[in-house]
């Protein structure tokens, strides 16, 4: 089965799984167009929720990757260190409260100086919002998606709707703070 066919399937079977106030899936493509990542959102409570996930063989990296990598340098030189992943509200709600993400794993290579920390399959970002206009909010999730041999930049855009679940609840106890720089 080519990659293209099996994410053509997974995307129909995200569609039908992923109803229930959630915005409508996003691709994240390369620029053959292969989806990489595919994302979500749904404002939940007073939080804005957003699901990423890598297809297999393929990773994004943290919302902290940059001072992570930074911390774990301690002041060496680096080869390099990815991208942060970047939500970006543009209309409909705007940031009250710090990003919390799921727990970063750890791809670094200590012998190479080489510090990363982001996440393979699903991940979860959540932030404390309040509503600035309209029914539905502009998302825009970056990240830079990379496999054992490439990285590729990837953008995905989400018309998030803001009646449904405003009134459900969401914890942040499963997610550790996004550290600040």
């Amino acid at each position: 089965m080519t990659i293209g066919l099996r994410v053509a399937i997974a995307a129909l079977f995200a569609t039908s799984l992923w109803a229930g106030g959630w915005s409508a899936p996003a691709a994240a493509t390369d620029a053959a167009g292969n989806a990489l990542v595919t994302c979500r959102a749904k404002l939940t409570g007073e939080h804005l929720v957003v699901e990423i996930r890598a297809i297999e063989g393929w990773h994004v990296y943290a919302m902290d990757n940059e001072r992570r990598a930074k911390e774990a340098l301690a002041g060496k030189m680096s080869l390099g260190v990815e991208q942060n992943t970047e939500v970006q509200i543009s209309e409909g709600l705007k940031v009250v409260g710090g990003w919390y993400q799921t727990k970063p794993e750890d791809f670094s290579q200590p012998e190479l100086r080489w510090y990363s920390y982001g996440f393979e399959g699903t991940s979860t970002l959540a932030a404390e919002v309040e509503r600035t206009s309209g029914d539905s909010a502009s998302v825009t999730v970056r990240a830079q998606a990379c496999d054992s041999a490439s990285c590729v930049a990837v953008e995905a855009d989400l018309d998030v709707p803001l009646t449904d679940g405003a009134g459900e609840g969401f914890s942040t106890d499963s997610l550790v703070p996004v550290r600040s720089s």
